[in-house]
């Protein structure tokens, strides 16, 4: 059994170990918070250039280029076309 006047200091030890403990916990949350920031940072701006591509690859005018050059198409001729 511990004596009394152990008690205190074997407690305070333990109290400043678990502060300790608990600070070290704080310093790596926010490291990883800073990391993930940066991560969502680097996705959303990804995220935009995919979006301006995409709006790039999807113009109608690249299309017709596209067809017309890779595909050998051309635009329909009026008896080609069906109207409802």
């Amino acid at each position: 059994m511990l004596k009394p006047w152990l008690l205190v200091p074997v407690l305070a030890g333990l109290l400043s170990a678990g502060q300790i403990w608990v600070s070290h916990l704080r310093y790596e949350l926010s490291l990883e918070t800073q990391r993930l920031n940066t991560e969502k940072q680097d996705a959303l701006g990804q995220a935009s250039k995919l979006r301006l591509e995409l709006a790039n690859m999807t113009r109608p005018e690249r299309l017709r280029q596209l067809a017309q050059q890779k595909l050998g198409m051309a635009p329909p001729k009026p008896e080609q076309v069906v109207n409802p």
